[in-house]
């Protein structure tokens, strides 16, 4: 405990910021806007993707995701509070002949409460704003839909995000179980000038059971959150560095099933970031982890303590202590195109084993106005 406070306080006194990774690039949504009442539009959502994990541990796996995404949809808004899309999603991995995935997205979204209720396909993903503990960036490229029920408030200092995702259908007599995740991500900003202070609540609950399978596995649930702190100041005039944060969260787990499959019942983990924002585009991130006995749901696969690998998927590892750098660049060509290109080495102290990832990604969404209809009779 001594040795990982030392690392913690050396952490925080190299890195003069702590941030969140910043997903925004990645983010798809679809707010009303009441100058396209009544409009029908074109979009589109394109993602070309590489990342490669040179990872070589008993926890996490190596390898390389490397293909597309395209999404062409057509969406329609009646009047100012109510909106309808629908389309379809693909995805190909390079090296594959056939499409990974092809599935039909809709989506029925309506303005209510000062928010949005959002049924069908959802603005998920890392839309969510989770930190990185509970939401692993790499489902933005194999797992990126999600179906359900959603409710989002999004305001300049508030912003709240809950949801459902049905993720598998079960039928009489199916020998599977059903799947589903609900999810709930605040953030309760306080500005003062230059300088924020936010305060995120975050959390997820996994459940897989149900009452007309014929499955033998026992009903399953499974706990994850995080509570922290984030300082955010922006630095005056034109200097070279545009702004810091300092983040950190205390990360949870449980399993409240009611026969224990997982090899830990709960678990804990501290999370600390460090970035600072440049002139240039480019964006520097430090990351500290201590997690104790801490499994995740759709966390990134390196801070659970137990094996997410193909060949040693039953290593434990009840103490994970990791030092992580990412360097970021984000580069956008015009309005609706950017080119995201990360490098992310990490140290792993328990095991004293330096490993590195890095990725190149391209993100397209624009828009096209069709028509404007004017009588929906």
């Amino acid at each position: 405990m001594k040795k990982s406070f030392c690392i913690a306080l050396l952490f925080l006194g190299i890195f003069p910021a702590v941030a969140q990774l910043d997903n925004t690039a990645f983010d798809q949504f679809q707010p009303l806007v009441p100058r396209d009442s009544n409009a029908l539009l074109l979009g589109v959502n394109m993602l070309g993707f590489n990342k490669n994990n040179e990872y070589f541990n008993d926890i996490a796996d190596g390898l390389t995701l490397f293909g597309y995404q395209f999404n062409p949809y057509f969406s329609y808004q009646v009047g100012s509070r109510f909106k309808v899309s629908g389309g379809i999603y693909l995805q190909q991995d390079f090296g594959n002949d056939d499409f990974n995935e092809v599935a039909p997205v809709f989506t029925l979204s309506y303005e209510l409460l000062g928010g949005r209720v959002i049924f069908g396909t959802l603005e998920g993903s890392t839309s969510h704003r989770l930190v990185e503990p509970l939401y692993d960036f790499e489902r933005v490229l194999i797992d990126r839909l999600e179906n359900g029920f959603q409710f989002k408030i999004e305001r300049p200092r508030l912003f709240l995000d809950l949801w459902v995702d049905w993720q598998n259908m079960i039928y009489p007599g199916d020998n599977d179980q059903e799947e589903v995740t609900a999810g709930l991500s605040l953030n309760k900003q306080l500005r003062d000038g230059s300088t924020k202070v936010e305060f995120p609540l975050q959390a997820l609950v996994f459940h897989r059971g149900g009452q007309i399978d014929t499955s033998p596995l026992p009903l399953q649930t499974y706990f994850n959150s995080a509570v922290g702190g984030i300082l955010e100041r922006t630095l005056p005039g034109k200097p070279f560095i545009r702004s810091f944060k300092l983040e950190g969260y205390h990360i949870y787990y449980r399993d409240f099933s009611s026969t224990q499959l997982q090899a830990y019942q709960d678990g804990t983990g501290l999370y600390l970031n460090a970035s600072i924002k440049t002139r240039v585009h480019l964006d520097v991130m430090a990351s500290y982890w201590r997690g104790n006995e801490f499994i995740s749901i759709t966390g990134g696969q390196l801070y659970p303590s137990v094996s997410s690998t193909v060949g040693d998927p039953l290593t434990l590892e009840p103490d994970r202590q990791l030092l992580i750098l990412r360097f970021m660049h984000e580069l956008k060509l015009a309005e609706n195109i950017s080119i995201s290109t990360r490098f992310e080495p990490y140290y792993d102290v328990e095991n004293s084993l330096f490993e590195f990832s890095h990725g190149f990604y391209v993100n397209y969404t624009p828009q096209f106005f069709i028509t404007r209809v004017k009588d929906h009779r």
